[in-house]
């Protein structure tokens, strides 16, 4: 059964952070499902909405480790402080800082891929993992 996830982006310094990703996700074309957009209300005086977070279609077959990898490759790249949280239908989040993850070794890049591709799949009821990448 697939889950819906969110993600959010946090970049102060680059308010096309979310618009990079979504075009970074679909460009990547990983076994995770389709990736669109929630928005928000336009602000006042303008017209349309504003997309405030993504969505993506996760289930069985390692759709949560390929869009671990996308996210990770992508927000390796950011040079400021860019910020993703993901979140699942119950609640439970995971957050990936630029700055805890841009140096890290390709190792360490692939336990990071695991270790936050389980805790977006744990059984609903049990609480996600917090990654490793979360502490810094």
């Amino acid at each position: 059964m697939d889950e819906a996830l969110t993600i959010r982006v946090d970049d102060a310094d680059d308010r096309g952070a979310l618009a990079s990703l979504l075009s970074w996700l679909r460009a990547e074309a990983g076994p995770y499902g389709r990736v669109g957009t929630v928005g928000a209300p336009s602000p006042p005086g303008t017209l349309g909405t504003v997309a405030d977070v993504l969505t993506v279609a996760v289930g069985a077959g390692g759709a949560a480790s390929g869009l671990t990898s996308a996210l990770i490759a992508w927000i390796r790249r950011r040079t400021g402080d860019t910020v993703v949280q993901v979140t699942r239908a119950d609640g439970s989040s995971v957050e990936l800082r630029a700055t805890a993850v841009r140096g890290l070794s390709a190792d360490s890049v692939a336990a990071l891929v695991r270790e936050v591709g389980e805790s977006l799949t744990d059984r609903p009821g049990g609480p996600a993992r917090a990654p490793s990448a979360d502490s810094e």
